[in-house]
């Protein structure tokens, strides 16, 4: 029996995927890996549970919109890599 839901499993996998790529673009320190993860959690978080949706018939894996969580998760990146951390 699976632990993790299909949803659950497509949003850390996502989450992990853009918080590594953000590290290897934006980071500087290894000290900004668990900060880069938080924050592409939260960005794709927020999307997936506010139901954020463009107008678009675009699939969603498991009820994830994949292109929308992207987009709010590498906002959240771009912020928290300019803040001095």
């Amino acid at each position: 029996m699976s632990v993790l839901s299909p949803a659950a499993l497509l949003l850390l996998l996502l989450t992990t995927t853009h918080a590594t790529l953000a590290h290897a673009l934006l980071g500087r320190t290894w000290r900004q890996l668990p900060i880069f993860w938080v924050a592409a959690a939260a960005g794709c978080l927020i999307a997936t549970v506010l139901g954020w949706r463009f107008p678009l018939n675009l699939p969603t894996p498991a009820g994830v919109p994949m292109l929308e969580a992207s987009l709010l998760a590498w906002v959240v990146l771009i912020v928290v890599s300019r803040l001095r951390l």
